[in-house]
């Protein structure tokens, strides 16, 4: 099974097109028959050539989603650990009986970070994701 396996990757492999053309043994195809295949092989390189301009775009837009989203993971960690702060302080000042007023007690107030970090995510989401509809 190796060796027939073997012998058809071998085969697979070879150009025959290609080796007919430098073969002076053989006969030689009319000269626009050559031209016409040129010309097709030309317009498979340019497709080849732009579908792998393509990827690379792609592969850049990945890239930078994969440097936004680690970014993004790490202020929202920040903003979690300042989130359980304002919790824990919250809870300790209501477990408190009546050392303060109710009033005092609420005077804790979210950092605005908070809100400007949640908007800036939205707004990088959503030029992520034109970028990403423009390549397709």
């Amino acid at each position: 099974m190796g060796e027939d396996f073997e012998k058809e990757i071998k085969k697979a492999l070879q150009f025959e097109p290609f080796i007919g053309a430098f073969d002076k043994r053989l006969p030689s195809p009319p000269v626009f028959v050559k031209v016409d295949r040129y010309k097709e092989l030309l317009d498979d390189v340019a497709k080849m050539r732009s579908y792998s301009l393509g990827m690379r775009d792609a592969l850049d837009v990945i890239s930078e989603l994969e440097k936004e989203f680690k970014t993004a993971m790490s202020l929202t960690n920040k903003v979690m650990d300042k989130l359980n702060i304002l919790l824990s302080s919250i809870d300790m000042k209501l477990t408190r009986k009546g050392s303060e007023t109710p009033e005092e007690s609420m005077s804790i107030k979210p950092p605005p970070e908070i809100e400007q970090y949640v908007k800036g995510i939205y707004e990088q989401i959503d030029r992520l994701k034109t970028e990403l509809q423009s390549l397709s």
